[in-house]
């Protein structure tokens, strides 16, 4: 588990934040742009990408299609690629 603002969340979502958040910045829309596109408050975004709030699966996935992503479920391997 990590430890962000006090908060604490498992592995898997932090690496999911972390890997929107370098969608977003790759993608180069702002906060506020994706926002506007999705409908929602920015700061809903910011406090999303810093974990001090808690957003819906659709929410999230809305974020992802603005940004032309989509979110997929895949089975982990279970011998981590190696034969």
């Amino acid at each position: 588990m990590k430890n962000i603002n006090s908060e604490m969340i498992n592995d898997n979502e932090f690496d999911l934040i972390c890997k929107y958040i370098k969608l977003r910045n790759v993608s180069n829309i702002s906060q506020s742009e994706l926002a506007k596109r999705v409908g929602v408050a920015r700061s809903t975004v910011a406090r999303m990408e810093k974990n001090l709030h808690s957003i819906s699966l659709g929410t999230f996935t809305k974020l992802l299609e603005a940004m032309n992503y989509e979110l997929q479920i895949v089975k982990k391997d279970d011998n981590n690629g190696k034969q």
